[in-house]
């Protein structure tokens, strides 16, 4: 019988189609491999392969291009989209019939099951009526976002009958590829893949996105994904399917923001009770684009980014709302000393990512996988070399010098997959440490302390000295050092080195509140810039709120405030000579009207003597307000305040032997010092 013309231009068209898909699919060749192995295996014992992965992940795409080739090695092949039939027997035996039918003598070879996670109770149908029915050689390929069943990989009969295959994102070079074949602009490239996190579907949107985005290629990042709410909402209908609740909405506004998503943090951010957190997370857990890890659970980094788009674009206060919420229980865990002190200073840091500042100057894909943790005496080589290679042979030498003295100091970044990727040196420094390495940063630390006022017996300088570049080396050093930050016993002062060349980082450490220092000289010649914050101003948790609302802030070219006080007028020596002349003269207007303390930040502008005294007087009630030092403000009370004029009388009113009061006069002396230089750099207690 003659063909009507119609049929033959549908078939021509269709052979066409075919020829557009095989040129430009991309990728997946393994996964291909496997098919078209299992196809032509005539005594395999697999005929079920699941493959899954989230929406967008090119399931579809691999379904069609394995039935394109197994028509083109002569197996016959029939088609089945759950999207559009009910999931009932009839109704997929009608589907299959519409088609040409599946038991008659040569049926088909090779059937294929898009949307496989609408199946519902038909998985158990397919289990045990149909494909048992079907002929010997037939394959069965099933597409969807969920995992075969528990049934399928616990029932010993499909053990080595089914193949479960997850579909990953694709690779940086996968992705431009996929660009290229699709002709995308080659200055746009870059930029999409980037922003498309190696999902397919979002490939071929953003790329879309950015070409109709005003600018030049010399203006990138030009685009960002929170520019196109209309992109935005496309993508997650498109990878959620469902509309949420506004419950689960909120939980996944949280699971987006934070690095890892616990049931804790989704109780605390969204202030629910315990067992509706419980709900909501084994809700997210079932999302085909969501992962659970040791620590929590973690979104697919472009849905990630999807969702804080979306919240930012729904209206500032919920966002701000749970920002607030979510950096407050990491800073409160990072605090509280309990629980994995790496983990919640990596979801502290973590949320830095939010800020232009830190986009500029990291680049934060796939830094929810980094781990940060101490170093182990087995990876000193790997850390030696990491330091060396990077920095100079001066550089490495001096590293194993600090690896000998504070084999504490050295924290390793770790990929899952890939190990040790990066490493930070941050040695801690106690005052007057002896035979510690002839090191011209530390060196210059403690000259910069000197000027300031010395560091306390109980008081530590940290010093981040060196970490690898690399992302998940700048990722996890950020991690890194919040935590140190937050833990570090009796830290007073911290020192982070950054490298001349790298502006980025030094905005990124001066958005932290660390000022930058005049730089200093390292030992291979080459210049780095210090930046430095001086903890004695507030403790961890003054920083935190401070930071977070410059986080909140986020205004392009604002100025950052870092917190660091001005420098001293007096150094530190001639500054302790300058409290003790001016309590020895307290009684003497004349002689109290030449202290060289009526110079500096403790008197205000066109102060005089009464101002002054008015202070040192001050000082000496806030020592006795305190129960550890009240005998100190005793004695600086009873000999310069209100008692006699010698000595040897204040020792007797004190009860204490002349020594003994000597030694404690000095002591209340130099602790007087140390709170007055704190009032003249940080200005008066409240």
């Amino acid at each position: 019988m003659q063909t009507s013309p119609t049929s033959a231009k549908v078939d021509s068209r269709g052979k066409q189609l075919a020829a557009l898909r095989r040129k430009a699919f991309t990728g997946r060749q393994a996964e291909l491999r496997l098919l078209r192995e299992l196809m032509l295996d005539e005594r395999r014992g697999c005929f079920v392969v699941w493959l899954h992965g989230m929406g967008g992940i090119g399931k579809s795409t691999l379904l069609q291009r394995f039935g394109d080739e197994a028509e083109e090695h002569g197996r016959s092949c029939r088609r089945v989209d759950m999207r559009d039939i009910e999931p009932t027997a009839e109704a997929f035996r009608a589907a299959l019939d519409a088609q040409g039918g599946h038991e008659e003598p040569g049926g088909p070879k090779v059937l294929l099951v898009d949307s496989g996670e609408l199946l519902g109770p038909l998985e158990h149908w397919l289990r045990h009526e149909f494909l048992p029915a079907l002929p010997a050689d037939a394959l069965l390929v099933v597409a969807g976002r969920q995992p075969p069943a528990t049934e399928w990989r616990t029932d010993p009969q499909w053990w080595h009958a089914l193949r479960s295959v997850q579909l990953s994102s694709m690779d940086d070079a996968e992705a431009a590829l996929l660009l290229r074949n699709r002709h995308v602009d080659p200055a746009d490239v870059p930029l999409v893949v980037r922003a498309a996190h190696g999902l397919p579907l979002a490939l071929a949107l953003i790329a879309d996105a950015v070409a109709r985005c005003p600018g030049t290629a010399e203006q990138t990042p030009r685009w960002e994904l929170r520019d196109s709410p209309d992109l935005v909402g496309e993508l997650l209908r498109l990878v959620l399917r469902e509309t949420p609740t506004l419950t689960q909405a909120d939980a996944l506004y949280v699971l987006a923001l934070a690095r890892v998503t616990t049931e804790e943090l989704v109780q605390h951010a969204l202030e629910l009770p315990r067992q509706e957190a419980r709900r909501l997370c084994a809700w997210l857990r079932g999302l085909s684009w969501v992962r659970s890890t040791g620590e929590g659970l973690v979104p697919h980094e472009l849905v990630r980014d999807a969702l804080v788009a979306d919240l930012r674009w729904r209206g500032t206060e919920k966002y701000e709302r749970l920002f607030r919420r979510v950096h407050d229980h990491f800073g409160r865990k990072l605090t509280k000393g309990t629980g994995d002190r790496w983990a919640f200073g990596a979801g502290l840091a973590y949320l830095g990512r939010q800020h232009h500042t830190f986009r500029a100057a990291f680049d934060w894909r796939r830094a929810e996988s980094i781990r940060v943790r101490p170093a182990v005496p087995q990876e000193r080589g790997t850390v030696l070399d990491a330091v060396e290679r990077e920095f100079g042979t001066e550089a490495g030498r001096l590293a194993e010098q600090w690896w000998h003295h504070r084999p504490s100091g050295f924290v390793v970044v770790e990929d899952p997959q890939r190990g040790v990727v990066g490493a930070l040196v941050a040695p801690v420094v106690e005052p007057e440490a002896e035979g510690l390495p002839d090191d011209p940063v530390v060196r210059a630390a403690l000259d910069h302390i000197a000027l300031r006022g010395p560091l306390r017996r109980s008081e530590r300088l940290l010093v981040a000295r060196w970490s690898t570049s690399g992302h998940e080396g700048d990722i996890g050093a950020g991690f890194a050092l919040t935590t140190l930050w937050a833990k570090t016993p009796g830290l007073a002062v911290s020192w982070t080195c950054a490298p001349g060349h790298r502006p980025a980082l030094s905005a990124a450490l001066s958005l932290c509140g660390q000022h930058a220092a005049p730089a200093v000289t390292d030992v291979d010649g080459r210049q780095i810039v210090p930046h430095v914050r001086d903890w004695r101003v507030g403790p961890f948790t003054a920083w935190s709120d401070g930071l977070r609302a410059r986080l909140l802030a986020d205004e392009p070219g604002e100025a950052v405030v870092t917190e660091e006080p001005a420098e001293p007028q007096l150094p530190w020596p001639e500054f302790t000579e300058a409290v003790k002349q001016g309590y020895r003269h307290l009684q003497e207007p004349g002689r109290l009207a030449q202290n060289a303390l009526l110079g500096t930040s403790l008197v205000p502008a066109g102060g005089d003597v009464s101002a002054l005294r008015e202070v040192l007087t001050d000082t000496v009630a806030r020592l006795r307000s305190d129960p550890g030092r009240r005998q100190l403000g005793d004695i600086l009370e009873i000999t310069y305040l209100t008692g006699p004029r010698s000595q040897q009388a204040a020792a007797h009113r004190a009860a204490l032997s002349f020594s003994t009061y000597r030694r404690r006069l000095s002591s209340a002396l130099t602790q007087a010092a140390e709170l007055l230089r704190e009032r003249a750099l940080y200005g008066a207690p409240e």
